[in-house]
């Protein structure tokens, strides 16, 4: 019986691991033809890591601007935000896929990635 007991909680500690691993349908942000619309992900450069956008349709969304901005804080080593802000092209849907990575560390995988759907009306 605490045999039992024991293997029926490892095998569910096994399978929460893999089920918190799983990516999480996001809801698609809805904007307008012809609209801008600003996309904000928290990043501490201090560390090296930054956000870069891995993948863009370009004949569905313009690049208008980007940028860096730290929060004001007094701690060493504080985050920041990264904005991107985008004009909307023409309807229908996309995505923006961001990656979390160090840019001069080439053959490393992102730390993390962020991928936003985009619906365009």
């Amino acid at each position: 019986m605490k045999k039992t007991v024991i293997l029926n909680i490892v095998l569910i500690a096994l399978a929460s691991f893999c089920f918190a691993n799983e990516a999480k349908q996001q809801k698609p942000m809805t904007v307008r033809s012809g609209d801008s619309f600003t996309i904000t992900l928290r990043a501490n450069m201090s560390t090296g890591y930054q956000w870069k956008m891995a993948t863009l349709d370009e004949t569905m969304l313009q690049l208008v601007n980007s940028e860096y901005i730290p929060y004001k804080t007094r701690r060493l080593g504080a985050d920041g935000k990264q904005m991107w802000t985008f004009k909307a092209l023409k309807a229908g849907e996309t995505s923006i896929n961001f990656e979390y990575v160090r840019p001069h560390e080439k053959d490393k995988p992102p730390e993390r990635q962020q991928i936003i759907p985009i619906l365009i009306k």
